[in-house]
């Protein structure tokens, strides 16, 4: 009666809203703790039973198996021998890690050789680039390996999680293969090692990161000295002699030269790669095919006026060496006049301008085609001696003033 008067006279009275999370969070921890309680009570009961003699248990030792002809068979043992660099006194270590564990491997009679895996020249921080040891541990897999012996840790790599996955998947093998660091004195198949092992492994991809930061310096003092030797692979019109000097290559000049003019009279970067693609001429990196992007390379490359900007690009992470564009993240090192150039400066400098501008024309423009030189190869020895090797391609007006201009040296060294 109460209950409907209140609705009648337009509201209703409840009880007080619980604090449902609250409550709830009390009856899961007093349900943990009874269900905490009763395990040790059961705990308890179970060693007082064994305590009063009700419960009985027997020990079953292990059996301890005779040596078969199987198990006395000698293991095939692989070594794992790596240097980082091919400087001549790596090559020396490279050369003795190989003849020691020969020798290590045929004077023990438990061994028998399973092969030798060598990398040599490759940093120990990325496995994918080791090649042999991939096919050391792909045989491993395969089961031709029992054991591999190494010089220590440090050959294995300079990453610690290449080292412990390598060595996870050699112990997870049936049977396991272990390794050997012979210097560090550790059997990898002693799980008491196992703490040491990724401390080692640590230290070393440290001892790589600091080797990498020091040789990082001295790079960098060098480009500030201006006397860091830059790479020109693949930059054409030029080489290194033996001495390390930059030379200009006279006939890949030519076409550095061909496409500053070309540029310069109004052509596209890629009206002038088709120009070159069909005059059969290869590209920086020998491909038959030219890009546009290729030409711009060429035509912003401040090497072609005879200076060098250093530090164009630097290496990100020591682990995988991977090379980035500098976007003002470090300093850079313009030096004039290093060495000869190609392209006359302020040719080079109208070639900066019309780039930065996009002022080349719109329309194609073939360029002109470059003018064709007489390239002849001598027979140096044998019948033919004497005699040159005509191009199959030049036509009979090609070939006759080819000709007129041989008879003339001929009669020039006569006379």
């Amino acid at each position: 009666m109460y209950f409907r008067r209140k609705c009648q006279q337009g509201f209703v009275s409840m009880a007080k809203k619980l604090d449902a999370e609250r409550i709830e969070r009390e009856r899961q921890k007093k349900q943990r703790v009874s269900q905490r309680e009763e395990s040790r009570r059961k705990m308890q009961e179970a060693f007082d039973s064994n305590r009063r003699g009700e419960r009985k248990v027997r020990y079953i030792p292990p059996v301890k198996q005779e040596e078969t002809s199987d198990s006395a068979a000698p293991l095939r043992a692989a070594a794992y021998v790596r240097v980082s660099t091919q400087e001549e006194q790596q090559v020396g270590s490279f050369e003795m890690q190989k003849k020691h564990f020969l020798e290590v491997i045929e004077n023990n009679p438990r061994y028998q050789l399973a092969g030798m895996y060598c990398d040599e020249g490759i940093s120990g921080t990325q496995v994918h680039n080791r090649k042999e040891f991939q096919k050391m541990m792909e045989d491993a897999q395969a089961g031709k390996i029992d054991i591999i012996l190494t010089k220590d840790i440090t050959r294995l790599g300079r990453n610690t999680v290449d080292i412990l996955t390598s060595l996870q998947t050699l112990d997870t093998l049936n049977p396991p293969v272990p390794v050997i660091l012979e210097t560090n004195g550790i059997d990898t198949s002693d799980g008491r090692h196992k703490l040491l092992i990724s401390i080692l492994s640590a230290l070393a991809e440290l001892e790589s990161q600091q080797k990498s930061e020091a040789i990082k310096a001295g790079i960098r003092w060098r480009m500030q000295e201006g006397i860091y030797k830059f790479s020109v692979v693949n930059t054409l019109g030029y080489f290194r002699d033996y001495t390390g000097a930059v030379k200009i290559e006279p006939a890949a000049a030519e076409i550095v030269q061909y496409i500053y003019d070309s540029f310069l009279e109004g052509s596209s970067p890629q009206d002038i790669a088709d120009a070159l693609m069909e005059q059969g001429f290869e590209s920086p990196k020998h491909m038959e095919r030219w890009r546009g992007g290729t030409i711009k390379c060429i035509l912003s490359n401040e090497k072609y006026c005879g200076d060098v900007l250093y530090q164009k690009t630097y290496t990100k992470d020591f682990l995988t060496h991977k090379s980035v564009k500098n976007r003002d993240t470090l300093g850079q090192y313009y030096w004039e006049d290093c060495h000869p150039a190609i392209i006359e400066r302020a040719n080079w400098q109208q070639a900066q301008i019309l780039l930065r501008e996009k002022k080349w024309n719109k329309q194609s423009l073939h360029p002109k085609d470059m003018p064709k030189r007489f390239v002849a190869a001598k027979v140096k020895s044998g019948t033919l001696r004497g005699y040159y090797l005509l191009d199959a391609s030049w036509n009979k007006e090609e070939r006759e003033q080819f000709i007129n201009i041989i008879t003339s040296i001929n009669e020039l060294e006569g006379s």
